[in-house]
C-alpha cells in the first residue's frame, strides 16, 4: 500500500524524470518482474543527497538487480560503490546490468550475508555514504556494523523504514511475520533517533526513508 495519499503520490511521480534510457528500461523491467528497487520519489531524494554530499566511497546493503548502484555511479562519476547481495540469482543479474552500463570498474558486488561480510570490513577505508536496503528485520545489526565504517559527516540512508505504513500503525499489520518486522523496525527507528552521535530525520518519502548524519564516528 501507499504511505501517503494516492493522488499526492501520483502527482509527485508525474514529476519524475529518468536519468537516462538505460535506467528507464531497467526500472521498467524491475517493475514488470516485481523486483523491488528504489521508488521514484526515493530516487529523486537520493539524487539531491548525493549531489550535495558528492561521496567518493559508497556502501550499499542490498544490490537486487543493481539499479541503485548503477544510479549512484551514473550520478557521481568519480564514486566507487561496494554493494552487498545475499542472493546469487540477484548478483548474477546485477553483474550483467552493471557490465551493460559500463561500470564494472567502479561497482563491486560482494555475495553473502551482509552481517558476515561487514564484520570482515574492519580495516576498510571509511565510507562517505551508506545506503541500507537489505533485510528489514536486521536493520539495527546492519547499522551497528556500518557505523564502524564511517567518519564524521558520513550520511547513512535507510530505505523502506515505514514498511507500507505498518510501522506507523498496527491497523496495517496483516500477519505475524510482519508484526515481527514491524517491532524490530520500530526499535530500530527509536534507536537511531536516540543516538547522541547521530542526527536522524525520518521522512514519508517512498516507503519511508531515514537520513542519518554521523557527527562523531565510533
Amino acid at each position: 500500500m501507499l504511505i501517503t495519499d494516492k493522488k499526492v503520490t501520483e502527482y509527485i511521480n508525474s514529476l519524475y524524470r529518468p536519468k537516462n534510457g538505460f535506467l528507464e528500461a531497467l526500472r521498467d523491467e524491475a517493475e514488470e518482474d516485481n523486483i523491488p528497487i528504489i521508488l521514484r520519489d526515493t530516487e529523486t531524494l537520493l539524487s539531491v543527497l548525493l549531489e550535495i554530499k558528492k561521496p567518493k566511497r559508497i556502501l550499499e546493503i542490498g544490490t537486487a538487480i543493481g539499479y541503485s548502484a548503477i544510479y549512484f555511479a551514473t550520478l557521481i562519476p568519480d564514486a566507487h560503490i561496494t554493494t552487498l547481495e545475499l542472493r546469487e540469482s540477484m548478483q548474477e543479474k546485477a553483474l550483467s546490468n552493471i557490465k551493460k552500463a559500463g561500470f564494472e570498474d567502479r561497482i563491486k558486488i560482494i555475495l553473502g550475508d551482509a552481517l558476515e561480510t561487514l564484520s570482515a570490513f574492519k580495516d576498510e577505508e571509511p565510507y562517505d555514504f551508506i545506503f541500507i536496503d537489505g533485510a528489514k528485520g536486521h536493520y539495527k545489526d546492519i547499522f551497528d556494523s556500518c557505523i564502524k565504517l564511517t567518519k564524521d559527516e558520513t550520511v547513512i540512508v535507510s530505505d523502506n523504514i515505514l514498511y507500507k505504513a505498518m510501522i506507523a500503525s498496527d491497523d496495517y499489520i496483516n500477519n505475524r511475520r510482519n508484526r515481527t518486522i514491524v517491532n524490530r523496525m520500530r526499535n530500530y527507528l527509536k534507536y537511531i533517533t536516540d543516538l547522541p552521535n547521530i542526527t536522524t530525520s525520518v521522512l514519508a518519502v517512498g516507503d519511508g526513508v531515514a537520513i542519518s548524519v554521523v557527527k562523531e564516528s565510533k
